[in-house]
């Protein structure tokens, strides 16, 4: 009794808390989310495919399993288990009015894995996302809350953490609660690119040139001429990254600031992010230069359908129009969270005639709401908000795929549609549409039919075509008829050439019993431990595996089972 006492006063008292303020981050002492030193292989805020990284990812020595604690105490609000994204993950709820959240996990401790498995067991599915009460799981701070692994998205074992702010759900900079991370070290300026633009509007790009930098002393200055010719309105970017006392790995800048003649002409800081309008880190750097070579160019000016809350917007967008012939003095400098910096300073001289000399500049196609193919078996649909600037699409058929290019990426869906071939119409309901990649291999995006037209609503250009997928999954048992003892697991290798893995179940004598499917390696696996609820004898099994396109394939076999 004494305790669900202390339980309710606790629920009260987080509640009371919550609902008056969000504390001061320099009121916040939050403890480590792991037991070794921090090293960390990538930061807040630093520039991913489509998004800004929201956390710390924490370096776990290539190893699984490590500890994983609750940096406060609070109350598990949610749960997730897919095979994407964060994978296995945990959100815990604090009083401060902040959420802390830990990803790619391997597994819980027996107090929050229990509560997993019957929810995993009620809905006869591994993938969930649970919400949980404040009164299910309460924790303290230092309490184990998971084990570290490497499950979703994830190309390594680590720790993938966060701080959200709770009622907004925003990620925030986690270095601001003053995690231990060692950090003398400046960034690296590597190089800076001009862009010049036709008008200081749309900001329709005439051309854009890189300069090369060298380090001097502390100092980075430009490797030939410091002095720059420029011609009409121009905008600049700059290649730079930042490295950790204990890290090899290259991360994300802090901050980012362009004066002109002693004159703050931009200013960015990274220490909140918004999921709904993360994807717009394509327009805040240099795209097409990340897309061909993978180079971290921020761009120091802000495009006129950029909505991110990082800049300092009264000092204007950082566009440069110069209206005389007078040399101008430039500094650009890079910041960390530590406040370590680096600076980059030259000079800036307008020509007296301006000349738009990209002859490889495209005509920009006025805007529209459809776009089709010479054949006109594909069909593109936006409206006029579907791209940052008016669209300058190229379509290019070819063996039966479309290749859709344009000079920046979508800001908001449209529709794609492409026609159905006569066989295709009979197999329609087999036919998806496929996403094709650089090293050959496809992803599915499914569709939706209508009539002899496949059409997906979608935010990415690239090569498109239709595939028709009649063949069930492929199933092969990994040990087939060998006892199995207490907490071993049935292995299974599961693959579809396709339109890929959609949905699976085992059964052991007609029950349904929890498997684990990973992407990554194409195994499902039981484990037979004391949630299957075995008891020792034969046992018969079957395996259910789905396909996107509703193929289906089943395996059916006997084994033993004996939990000594």
């Amino acid at each position: 009794m004494i305790n669900v006492y202390k339980k309710l006063v606790y629920i009260l008292c987080f509640f009371l808390v919550k609902l008056f303020y969000c504390q001061k981050v320099d009121e916040i002492n939050f403890g480590s989310p792991i037991g070794i030193p921090i090293a960390l292989s990538g930061n807040f805020g630093e520039l991913r495919t489509n998004h800004f990284h929201t956390g710390l990812d924490i370096k776990t020595n290539g190893s699984q399993n490590y500890r994983i604690y609750a940096i406060d105490s609070g109350y598990v609000s949610r749960i997730n288990i897919s095979h994407w994204g964060y994978g296995k993950a945990i959100y815990v709820d604090h009083p401060s009015g902040y959420t802390s959240v830990y990803a790619h996990l391997n597994r819980f401790p027996e107090k929050i894995e229990k509560i997993i498995r019957k929810k995993q067991y009620d809905l006869n599915k591994q993938i969930i996302e649970y919400y949980l009460d404040s009164s299910q799981i309460l924790v303290s701070k230092g309490e184990v809350i998971a084990y570290s692994g490497n499950s979703g998205s994830s190309s390594g074992p680590h720790l993938h953490f966060e701080i959200r702010e709770t009622q907004s759900e925003h990620p925030v900079n986690p270095q601001k609660f003053n995690f231990k991370i060692i950090d003398s070290k400046p960034p690296i300026i590597s190089n800076i690119k001009i862009y010049t633009f036709l008008d200081d509007v749309l900001f329709q790009k005439c051309n854009d040139y890189s300069l090369a930098v060298k380090k001097y002393k502390d100092e980075y200055q430009l490797k030939y001429d410091s002095i720059i010719s420029v011609n009409g309105p121009i905008g600049m970017g700059v290649n730079t990254s930042d490295f950790y006392n204990n890290s090899s790995n290259p991360c994300g800048i802090y901050s980012l600031k362009l004066f002109v003649d002693g004159l703050l002409k931009y200013d960015l800081k990274l220490d909140e992010l918004d999921f709904d309008i993360n994807d717009q880190v394509n327009i805040h750097k240099d795209y097409q230069e990340y897309q061909a070579s993978r180079n971290k160019v921020h761009k120091l000016y802000i495009h006129p359908s950029n909505e991110l809350d990082l800049y300092d917007r009264k000092i204007g967008n950082g566009i440069l129009n110069f209206k005389d012939t007078l040399t101008h003095k430039v500094k650009i400098k890079v910041g960390d969270f530590n406040n370590n910096y680096s600076e980059l300073s030259f000079y800036l001289k307008q020509k007296p005639h301006f000349s738009c000399n990209n002859k490889d500049n495209k005509t920009t196609v006025e805007s529209s709401t459809k776009f089709y193919s010479e054949d006109s078996s594909l069909i593109i649909m936006m409206d006029s908000n579907s791209l940052y600037s008016p669209p300058n699409l190229s379509i290019s058929p070819n063996n039966n795929s479309f290749k859709i290019y344009n000079d920046l990426p979508s800001k908001n869906k449209f529709v794609l549609s492409l026609k159905l071939s006569n066989q295709q119409i009979i197999n329609g309901d087999k036919t998806f549409m496929a996403k094709l990649k650089k090293n050959g291999n496809i992803s599915n995006k499914g569709g939706d039919l209508t009539k002899d037209w496949l059409s997906i609503q979608t935010k990415k250009f690239g090569t498109y075509k239709l595939i028709t997928d009649s063949l069930p999954p492929k199933i092969n048992h990994l040990g087939a008829n060998k006892i199995k003892y207490f907490n071993q697991t049935l292995n299974f290798r599961v693959t579809d050439d396709l339109s890929g893995i959609e949905d699976y179940h085992v059964y052991i004598n007609d029950k349904w019993v929890l498997s684990n499917y990973s992407h990554r390696t194409s195994i499902l696996s039981v484990p037979l431990d004391k949630y299957a609820k075995l008891v020792n004898g034969n046992q018969s099994c079957r395996v259910v595996v789905i396909d996107e396109r509703k193929n289906e394939s089943e395996l059916e076999f006997n084994f033993k089972y004996s939990d000594k």
